[in-house]
């Protein structure tokens, strides 16, 4: 266990550099924070140093001699300067860990994939929501077009409970571009819409791979992003009732749906 004598420490530093989306962009790392995160991300490959108080910092001791990761005392009020919210918490660790990004450009699913494409989602919660949600559906991936909240901030790390530990995340600039290119390579893209022919429940959704296509909160699926879908599927609602989803909610019905076709319709 090593003391942090103040801010000016390098090592105090270098993790309120990702405090800020630039200090993560250049570092390609962000924060996890409270216990059962920082255990979650010692479980993976990924953890580069970890920060505890001087109570908190023996229950991380043994992991991080056995992955070899640095483990840092945060004490006088460090730790809170640290987690950056301004208001006291009763968070008492955190970590520093590597992003887990998709090459893109040249990923090729696998043959039994099952993906989320995610475009121009706002809010960085339901961001945090859909990473746990496709992890959760067991998909190899979720994609985010490059206009969507940044994922490792930390309300979306916060929603994801563990998942952005884990689940590989592609950020794409031109996610329609992206989508067609992938339908043109025969996987099969579904998205929702009001209008379209059949319920989810009615349609195959047994191809893989898949990718389940969503958009915006408030608009939907660009126009680009619904021409570059291979189909479309309505979710049923209730006359008189509401007219959409939340994204996330939507996403989940979609996914689980491809999950149940797959695992237990009848052949």
């Amino acid at each position: 266990m090593q003391p942090i004598n103040g801010i000016k420490d390098e090592a105090f530093r270098a993790a309120q550099l990702l405090l800020k989306p630039q200090g993560r962009a250049e570092t390609n790392c962000y924060l996890v924070e409270g216990d059962n995160l920082v255990h979650q991300a010692l479980k993976t490959s990924h953890t580069r140093a970890v920060y505890a108080s001087l109570e908190s910092a023996p229950h991380f001791r043994d992991e991080c001699l056995q992955k070899d990761v640095p483990l840092y005392v945060a004490g006088g009020g460090l730790m809170q300067k640290l987690i950056g919210t301004g208001y006291e918490t009763a968070v008492t660790s955190l970590a520093i860990v590597a992003q887990q990004k998709l090459e893109s450009e040249i990923w090729t699913p696998p043959a039994d994939a099952l993906i989320l494409a995610c475009e121009r989602i706002q809010d960085p919660r339901n961001v945090g929501v859909l990473i746990r949600t496709a992890e959760a559906a067991g998909c190899s991936a979720i994609l985010f077009s490059s206009d969507c909240a940044e994922p490792w901030q930390r309300a979306s790390v916060r929603s994801t409970t563990g998942s952005i530990l884990r689940l590989p995340i592609g950020i794409i600039d031109n996610l329609p571009l992206h989508l067609k290119r992938s339908g043109q390579a025969e996987i099969r893209m579904v998205a929702t819409s009001a209008k379209a022919p059949q319920l989810a429940y009615e349609a195959n959704l047994k191809a893989r791979p898949l990718i389940i296509v969503v958009g915006n909160e408030t608009e939907g699926l660009s126009a680009a992003a619904r021409e570059a879908a291979t189909d479309f599927v309505a979710l049923p609602m209730a006359s008189n009732g509401a007219s959409s989803l939340n994204v996330t909610v939507a996403a989940g019905v979609l996914l689980y749906e491809a999950v149940r076709q797959l695992r237990f319709s009848p052949l």
